[in-house]
């Protein structure tokens, strides 16, 4: 009888301890939760600077490295339903072109395997091309880090990628 009394003594305490460590748990997922919101806002800061940098800084590497003269300056908008990130008129070889893109903090691995960024940026070209009745648009890419095998798929689909530590 003392025995049962001892094992149920310590099975209470195993269910209190249980419940605590339950508790623990949930006030470490709303923690948790908190956080991914935080890094969320950091990672869109981050983000948002390296658009608005890309503004000031991309046409120079567009007319030093690619040959392509702005005429007006970078701007984004909306068109069609599409946010784009970098929307503007420029000549290259004498030839009147828009130029369509969109701004990355990273494209790596992940964002290849989805295809998601190639997919996306060429809805917008779409979105741009019927707006604006042309043909003629330069897609670029704009990040402050590319991978190897990202910069190779890029260039197969004539998609200027241009990293941060280019300007």
């Amino acid at each position: 009888e003392l025995r049962v009394e001892e094992l149920a003594g310590a099975q209470k305490e195993l269910a209190d301890a249980q419940k605590r460590t339950e508790h623990q748990i949930q006030l470490l997922v709303k923690e948790g939760r908190e956080i991914r919101g935080e890094l969320g806002g950091l990672s869109r800061s981050v983000s948002y600077a390296l658009e608005n940098e890309t503004y000031r800084l991309l046409p120079n590497v567009l007319k030093t490295n690619h040959g392509v003269e702005l005429h007006e300056r970078l701007i984004r908008t909306d068109i069609g339903g599409k946010e784009i990130n970098i929307l503007g008129r420029a000549t290259k070889a004498g030839k009147e072109v828009l130029i369509v893109g969109e701004v990355k903090l990273r494209l790596d691995e992940r964002r290849l395997k989805k295809k998601a960024i190639f997919d996306e940026l060429e809805e917008k070209v779409e979105a741009v091309k019927e707006a604006y009745n042309v043909q003629e648009i330069i897609r670029i890419l704009v990040t402050h880090y590319a991978t190897r095998g990202f910069l190779k798929e890029a260039r197969e689909r004539d998609i200027i990628v241009v990293q941060s530590f280019e300007w």
